[in-house]
């Protein structure tokens, strides 16, 4: 194996772990969302509401934080999920507008996990416009495979082979 291929299958496995990465974070965050849809439900009032600031690479962003109280079976839990799959708005407006769904001392009612009660949400299932997030690891993947595929068939590359090389081939490669 030549120093090129060596250093195409060290990027191959940095982006099939990079891959692997993206599949179980949002595959987790995508199982918690599906199965919250199916948790029993509790009457919650909100204690606090706010909405929190910051500023990223990408530039500044917004998001909705909130306390809320809810009793299961004689004990009273706090919690503060909203949703899962929920990223943080690049919109002051959309993170006050849940804000104010949820404005402090509101009654409301929170999705709770039977099997373990401190663990709830407010909005259960998965938040309308994220399914698109899922053809993500389908692309990280797909691209994995195709480089594998490239690197496992290197008749395939003569675009990758330098000038002098290629045309060498095709002088061998026309009639005299």
């Amino acid at each position: 194996m030549n120093s090129a291929t060596k250093g195409r299958m060290f990027g191959l496995i940095g982006l099939a772990g990079f891959s692997l990465w993206v599949t179980l974070s949002l595959g987790i965050g995508f199982y918690l969302s599906l199965r919250s849809s199916f948790w029993p439900t509790a009457s919650a009032q909100v204690s606090s509401s706010s909405v929190s600031t910051g500023v990223s690479n990408i530039g500044r962003w917004w998001q909705p934080e909130l306390t809320y109280e809810y009793r299961v079976g004689g004990h009273v839990y706090k919690s503060n999920t909203i949703r899962y799959l929920m990223p943080a708005s690049d919109h002051e407006e959309d993170a006050r507008q849940i804000q104010a769904n949820y404005a402090e001392g509101r009654q409301t009612r929170a999705a709770f996990n039977p099997a373990n009660p401190s663990e709830s949400v407010l909005e259960p299932g998965v938040p309308a416009g994220m399914w698109w997030r899922a053809l993500i690891p389908l692309f990280f993947w797909g691209l994995t495979g195709y480089i594998y595929y490239e690197i496992h068939h290197p008749e395939r590359r003569l675009m990758l082979l330098p000038d002098i090389e290629a045309a060498g081939q095709e002088q061998a490669d026309t009639p005299d």
